[in-house]
């Protein structure tokens, strides 16, 4: 471990700025978002079945790698955006496509890792897979920015991750903990705001429009975090300040 590194509490709130001025940073991961709403229309994840099960694993498998693909994305015009103030979307894509073998790489990398850490947190009582998850997510939070503009091979991008987060222990443990609000509670608070409206699917299309609102939500959350996640990432591997 090199140092615990300087924490840019700064950009926490210019980030907001940044994405008013660029909302389109958001694009991404809520066509992710939109293309899952399709997804599970058509798998519902709750139908039974066995066939039903094995269709429900691949869609959260597909789901889960739209996710990491649309918070790529994110993430590639997030740090345009800190670099010129300004970023287009077409540019982002395009550099996204180019290296869509390398983010999935990744993304498949980090959703494993988190997944055999709470695998193995399981034989410890209480809270072991929860603690052991936290710690793969500090570890390989860099992952998808190593892979998506950061230059580094999928393959690679965990390791990268790992020398990231030993080198900056301080804006890592931060850019963790927005992470995990974002992702883990957040959506729970979503689901819970919406609830009135999916126990109204009568009136709202089989609760295809809260389904549609909650996206956007998440999209406006995940586009934050990529603004935050790539300046940290920046910021630990090259020392940028902007």
């Amino acid at each position: 471990m090199r140092s615990l590194g300087s924490v840019d509490l700064g950009a926490y709130l210019r980030a907001f700025v940044l994405l008013v001025r660029n909302p389109q940073i958001a694009l991404g991961p809520l066509l992710a978002a939109l293309v899952q709403v399709l997804l599970f229309m058509v798998i519902p994840p709750d139908s039974g079945g066995f066939l039903s099960v094995a269709n429900s694993g691949l869609a959260g498998l597909v789901s889960q790698l739209l996710s990491s693909f649309g918070l790529a994305v994110a993430l590639i015009v997030a740090d345009m955006a800190w670099r010129r103030g300004r970023a287009p979307f077409d540019d982002a894509w395009e550099q996204a496509r180019r290296k869509t073998g390398d983010i999935l790489i990744a993304a498949l990398g980090f959703s494993f890792v988190i997944y055999v850490a709470g695998l193995v947190g399981s034989v410890i009582p209480l809270f072991g897979p929860i603690v052991l998850s936290l710690v793969a997510l500090f570890f390989f939070i860099y992952t998808l920015p190593a892979a998506a503009f950061g230059g580094i091979p999928g393959s690679a991008s965990l390791q990268i991750s790992l020398e990231r987060a030993r080198g900056a222990v301080l804006p890592t443990l931060l850019v963790t903990a927005l992470y995990v609000l974002a992702f883990v509670f957040a959506p729970t608070l979503i689901a819970a705001a919406l609830e009135p409206l999916y126990l109204a699917k009568a009136a709202f299309g089989s609760g295809v429009v809260p389904a549609l609102i909650s996206a956007l939500i998440r999209a406006l959350i995940s586009s934050y975090v990529a603004l935050v996640l790539a300046k940290t990432y920046a910021d630990v591997s090259y020392g940028r300040r902007w």
